[in-house]
């Protein structure tokens, strides 16, 4: 089951990219939800689960998380933005 590993916190060199997953998910429904109009079922359903394929319940607790952005910050400053050696630098 995905749902465990992903709530598991001692897997630190994922926290980051889960972080990363959760804000974009956020951002996403950021840009489509209106509390008078949709509904979070609706958002799910037409974008996020296509995008993301993340359950509903699921959704309802990256929602349902704040301070997503500043742990990020945290997680970086505390163990540095990774760079891939093997990747090559544009500029």
């Amino acid at each position: 089951d995905n749902r465990t590993i992903i709530w598991r916190n001692d897997m630190a060199y994922n926290r980051v990219n889960i972080l990363r997953y959760y804000i974009a998910i956020q951002e996403e429904t950021n840009k489509h939800y209106d509390p008078d109009v949709t509904t979070y079922k609706g958002v799910w359903r037409k974008y996020i689960h296509k995008q993301f394929y993340i359950e509903y319940s699921r959704f309802m607790d990256v929602i349902a998380m704040p301070h997503l952005k500043e742990d990020l910050e945290k997680e970086e400053k505390a163990h540095g933005k990774w760079e891939d050696p093997n990747q090559m630098k544009l500029f």
